[in-house]
């Protein structure tokens, strides 16, 4: 299998909790969310598409190769879209999903 029908990317996802309502987008070179101002960015522009959230929101990395997908919770979307907290948070959910990509030896998307 070559590597170009094997890297199906990470998705980086944000949901309102309490309406369901969801966005998301699909980064081919998740290396790029490393950069906080990049994290920032990305959260920010799925919080517009979300409009107005009330309520508690959860930011989302997945895997698209392996189905990997750690979450975290936020109070409310100013917290998730605060610059510091966003670039925080997708830097810790990479790293989570990485972690499980070594232990079980699935190094792709450009890592």
């Amino acid at each position: 299998m070559d590597v170009a029908t094997e890297n199906k990317g990470y998705t980086l996802g944000l949901k309102n909790r309490e309406t369901g309502q969801n966005a998301s987008k699909v980064y081919m070179k998740p290396m790029a969310l490393y950069v906080p101002a990049v994290a920032a960015a990305a959260v920010a522009t799925l919080a517009r598409t979300l409009g107005e959230a009330r309520g508690s929101v959860v930011l989302t990395v997945t895997n698209n190769n392996n189905g990997v997908s750690v979450d975290k919770d936020f109070a409310t979307l100013e917290d998730a879209t605060d610059e510091t907290n966003a670039a925080d948070a997708v830097k810790a959910l990479i790293n989570i999903v990485r972690g499980y990509d070594d232990d079980d030896e699935h190094n792709v998307c450009g890592w």
